[in-house]
């Protein structure tokens, strides 16, 4: 048994088989042509390896698609190249060529102060190497994980992991990276354990073995390789005390939602789209109340991979129900994209395909589609007109289409006011965006700080209870959405206006969840029923 300690870069801890990842060695039988030769195999290898790039990148998300283009760019980068062709034109060969120019980049950013910076040297370093295989015929076959284990490198590259099966991999245990570097910033996204620094020849020593990853613990994190019964039993006690890939789990998360006198209420996650379609519901989720798509108009995602990533999210839900809010042309949020986004949706042509690929994809699971930014009864009728003409649009291409059930975002005080009328003419749904409808009552519309602390203002209280009790009238389904973190406090008032389900972002769910379970309703609903 031999046990190594490092940085902890991610909390968690494992047991299992453990893999390397081996960068090997390079310059091993190498013949240098003449220049001009050498200058075309380079320039060939470049085409192959972007080719590479491109396609990896086709299935990258968020940060790690930023990596792939950064790796494009810099063999793109003139500089850069004309390092790599003077090399050459001195009479060194393409690889040695590529390798020098690694070490002069990759070593201009080792030098600077900012951590974060510095880490980024290993993209260089990536993207080299691969030109480097290619010159020198290496294959460059990522390794394919038969089974669940920990991954060791010496450093891992942004490469190594990004074709990898993410569900396969345990943990990540490296000889030298940083808390900041590419695979430990992975490693907290996927929320499985990490431990870095461990020390050089501790990657390969772990390779074919059985392996403890520890980094359950704040200060300090531990690769035990080959670890006796006694360090197994203790292993096993913590992971039976953790949930998968070392959450702790709240126990508040497998209690019923209920209120101290028994009034049931229900509790929703609030994400994006551009997360992962597996990734599982936060602990207390019922479903996903509002799945936001501004990503989707900002990336130009074409229908049939709208339509792909949907059936994806729905098929992976088990039922459970998402209501997609579709982007707005309004572009009501104050973001650096805003400008960008109002640009690309002139005409409703644009969201066209956005439509089309929730209909198509509502037989896969419990979808919901709601639309924002409605002001009233007209706005109302626009967009089922759209949903009508996008149906046509698919029966002419020969789908059968069941149109999931649509619903209104209620985030302007003129829908708020005009609940029952959005009702009467189709909306099957209606979810409160507190926040949004905050900003706009309170005209703090450029002050999303300052709505967040008067969510629970008398103005914004009458026009929820105004919407809940349209929607209890007519037998529709009401909600609210919009809560973060910060609003939680303010929260338990609407459960007393009648609300009884709430889209949160994840980090507020749990904490908003032993809230509502401390309230008492009898009061109220006493109060709510001498009013009537």
């Amino acid at each position: 048994m031999y046990t190594f300690a490092g940085v902890p870069a991610s909390k968690g801890i494992v047991i299992g088989p453990v893999e390397q990842i081996d960068h090997g060695t390079t310059g091993l039988h190498r013949i240098v042509c003449d220049p001009f030769r050498e200058r075309a195999l380079y320039d060939v290898a470049v085409v192959l390896a972007k080719d590479e790039l491109r396609r990896l990148s086709q299935r990258a998300k968020g940060p790690d698609a930023d990596i792939l283009l950064f790796q494009i760019a810099l063999l793109e980068d003139e500089s850069f190249t004309n390092e790599i062709g003077d090399y050459i034109a001195a009479g060194a060969g393409g690889a040695a060529a590529v390798e020098r120019a690694e070490q002069i980049f990759a070593g201009r950013l080792s030098n600077v102060d900012d951590e974060y910076i510095r880490e980024r040297s290993v993209d260089v370093c990536d993207v080299c190497r691969r030109v480097v295989d290619i010159l020198d015929g290496r294959p460059r076959r990522r390794l394919h994980l038969k089974r669940p284990s920990i991954l060791v490198a010496d450093r891992f590259f942004p490469s190594d992991l990004f074709s990898l099966d993410r569900r396969m991999i345990l943990g990540l245990a490296s000889n030298q990276d940083s808390t900041v570097s590419h695979a430990a910033i992975m490693a907290r996204s996927m929320g499985i354990p990490a431990v870095v620094q461990l020390g050089d020849g501790v990657a390969a020593l772990a390779a074919g073995h059985r392996a403890i990853l520890d980094a359950s613990d704040n200060g300090t994190a531990t690769l035990v390789i080959e670890p006796d019964g006694a360090h197994v039993a203790q292993a096993d006690c913590k992971i039976a005390q953790s949930r998968l890939h070392g959450r702790t789990p709240d126990p508040v998360a497998a209690l019923p939602c209920l209120t101290k006198d028994g009034t049931a209420f229900r509790l929703l996650a609030a994400t994006n789209a551009s997360s992962d379609p597996e990734e599982p519901l936060p602990q207390g989720a019922a479903g996903i109340g509002l799945l936001r798509t501004e990503s989707i108009i900002l990336d130009d995602i074409p229908e049939d991979a709208q339509f792909e990533r949907l059936q994806e999210k729905l098929q992976c839900s088990d039922g459970a129900m998402i209501a997609v809010r579709t982007c707005d042309t309004n572009a009501d949020d104050d973001s650096p994209w805003t400008a960008e986004m109002r640009k690309r949706l002139q005409g409703h042509r644009l969201f066209w395909p956005q439509i089309k690929a929730l209909l198509r994809a509502a037989p896969y699971g419990d979808l919901r589609v709601l639309f924002p930014m409605i002001a009233g009864v007209e706005d109302w009728d626009t967009c089922l007109q759209e949903v009508d003409t996008c149906r046509e649009e698919l029966r002419r291409e020969g789908h059968e289409i069941t149109p999931p059930p649509f619903g209104c975002i209620v985030d302007m005080p003129s829908a708020a006011l005009l609940a029952g009328e959005l009702i009467e003419h189709g909306a099957q749904m209606l979810a409160i965006d507190i926040e949004d409808l905050t900003r706009y009552t309170l005209a703090l519309v450029q002050d999303s700080d300052a709505a967040v602390s008067r969510v629970d203002n008398p103005a914004v209280q009458r026009l929820v209870k105004e919407v809940v009790q349209q929607a209890k009238a007519h037998g529709v389904e009401v909600y609210l959405c919009g809560i973060t973190i910060e609003s939680i406090s303010r929260i338990p008032v609407y459960l007393h206006l009648g609300v009884r389900t709430f889209s949160v972002e994840p980090a507020a769910l749990l904490p908003l969840k032993k809230l509502l379970m401390e309230e008492t309703l009898e009061q109220s609903e006493t109060d709510s029923g001498s009013e009537a």
